[in-house]
């Protein structure tokens, strides 16, 4: 052991500075991804308000506050049976509670509509008279033959809708606890704010507010700005459910807790939104520009992508749109996949977009630079300060292989990093040379899944499962990474030299690298080894 220490310090310092020079030309910590060993955690599910989530993005001035958006529901249809089954569990003290938003029930003001929960040909709750909402409390004890599994009971709850189905909604919960068995909100997306994501104290926080059913009708995407507000699209036609519409587009918010889902949920004014500019019907993504309150959206019924300036919001809860301004390029060709969002990221410094055109399985780069006015377009129901049709945009394919539904996207220095939704795989590319190259994949095994994705300041990738309804962080847990700073680098070698030199016993395994179930001077060899051929 005395020969070990002194090989050790005769060659400290060359070896010290052998690895600063290889630390320096290493190649990019996301790579660390591709060599296996990764761990998917789940941080957010149904229980913490996720569901039907599409996607997510960090708060820019709250360190470690992660936002997602749901989809929403669609609204129930008007005077309208509809028939809900679900497996609970037996002996279990439930609360089945019916809301109405108008405060009127769903009987018998507007039409005869009414609700029944049953199970085992026992009816527990009954009715459709009451005002903004009716509690039930009841118990199943018996059980009978059901397509559910052992211990559990099938439930079915009836909802005969009236005239104004729209303002109805349910939950069946827990009645001594906070789980929530099943439930369908009024229509409209909403958010779940994650607080300190990742660390121990983390929390969550469910908000939707009282005009969602406009506002974030079928939300399909959110995107910060560089000081707390954000705008989301919207994958519908109609945000009014005219069938005969197309009034829909992206809307602006403002984070801020005390304004959110907070100021005017109950009228006159329209919620707690900001602006809402509505020429793009079927919009699927959406991306700051990097000034002002200028978003680009993926627009899927006009094929286009689209420069949305709201310029000075209106007052909160307002209409008035008259300020927008609307460029739109058709020349950049893109084309929607029902269901599944078209994510964008921009590279601020270069001024390039990256767009997932997922009906086109590729990748597009176009240049936010470029382009001129070409002529004016007529706004759809709403006065606007300018809407442009551009031409001469700079565009060009940048991926066409190896893509299915490609849906999240995000960058990192020159590593693109996109999520397939059919596949279910996290895909690498460099895109530091003009051809970009594939670097590998993690397969997360949520094929037709996944949706979103971000990769936060600490190069940790999170994302979406739309149909299990969680929000999912991927670490890697490499080889070699002794002081946990997800790197493996000079910083390792110091902690492990200085261990094996002042350490009285070696038995810590996390430092054995070549685990041979000794810690000595192979392993600083291996981790050398390591280092220099990453």
């Amino acid at each position: 052991m005395k020969n070990l220490k002194k090989l050790l310090i005769n060659n400290k310092t060359h070896l010290l500075t052998l690895l600063t020079i290889s630390f320096l030309l290493s190649n990019h910590q996301l790579d660390n991804y591709l060599t296996g060993n990764n761990i998917f955690t789940v941080f957010g599910t149904f229980q913490d308000g996720v569901e039907r989530p599409r996607d997510l993005d960090f708060h820019p001035t709250i360190d470690n506050q992660l936002w997602v958006i749901n989809q929403g529901e669609d609204p129930y249809n008007n005077n309208s049976e509809n028939i809900h089954t679900i497996c609970v569990p037996q002996n279990v003290e439930f609360t089945f509670t019916i809301y109405d938003s108008h405060g009127d029930g769903i009987c018998c003001e507007s039409s005869q509509g009414s609700y029944l929960v049953s199970a085992c040909n026992n009816v527990f709750a009954s009715g459709g008279d009451f005002e903004f909402s009716e509690s039930t409390n009841f118990n199943i004890a018996s059980n009978c033959d059901n397509a559910c599994s052992d211990e559990e009971v099938e439930l079915e709850i009836i909802i005969n809708t009236d005239d104004w189905a729209r303002e109805t909604s349910w939950a069946l919960t827990a009645s001594n606890s906070d789980v929530v068995f099943a439930r369908r909100l009024e229509a409209g997306g909403s958010t779940v704010i994650f607080h300190n994501v990742g660390l121990d104290n983390h929390s969550s926080e469910y908000m939707k507010d009282s005009y969602s059913r406009h506002f974030m009708n079928n939300a399909s995407s959110i995107a910060f700005d560089d000081n707390g507000f954000f705008a989301n699209t919207l994958e519908c036609q109609d945000a009014n459910y005219n069938s005969n519409g197309f009034f829909s587009g992206p809307t602006l918010w403002d984070s801020d807790l005390s304004i959110y889902a907070v100021m005017n949920q109950d009228g006159p004014l329209l919620g707690s939104h900001l602006d809402m500019i509505h020429q793009s019907p079927y919009s699927m993504g959406i991306e700051y520009a990097g000034s002002g309150n200028i978003y680009w959206v993926f627009d899927g019924y006009h094929s286009s992508i689209v420069r949305y300036d709201f310029a000075m919001p209106h007052e909160i809860g307002g209409s008035d749109h008259s300020d927008g301004r609307v460029w739109r390029y058709d020349e950049v060709d893109v084309l929607r996949q029902e269901g599944i969002p078209s994510h964008m990221v921009l590279d601020d410094e270069s001024g390039l977009l990256y767009i997932a055109d997922t009906g086109n399985q590729r990748i597009l780069r176009f240049n936010t630079n470029s382009g001129n006015y070409s002529y004016d377009l007529s706004p759809y129901g709403e006065s606007l300060e300018e809407y442009h049709m551009m031409e001469n945009a700079d565009w060009e394919i940048l991926i066409d292989q190896g893509l299915e539904s490609p849906s999240g996207i995000d960058l990192f220095n020159d590593r693109l990093v996109i999520s397939d939704h059919s596949t279910g795989n996290i895909i690498f590319y460099d895109i530091s040379i003009n051809s970009p190259v594939e670097l590998g994949r993690i397969d997360t095994g949520n094929e037709n899944n996944i949706m979103g994705i971000k990769i936060d300041p600490n190069q940790k990738i999170w994302y979406v499962n739309y149909q299990n309804n969680s929000l999912i962080r991927v670490d890697n847990n490499e080889l070699g990474d002794i002081n946990g700073d997800g790197d493996v680098n000079v910083g390792d070698v110091v902690v492990l030299v200085d261990y094996i030199l002042n350490s009285e016993t070696f038995n810590n395994l996390i430092y054995d690298i070549n685990d041979d179930g000794d810690v000595n001077v192979s392993d600083v060899v291996q981790l050398v080894n390591l280092i220099l051929n990453q």
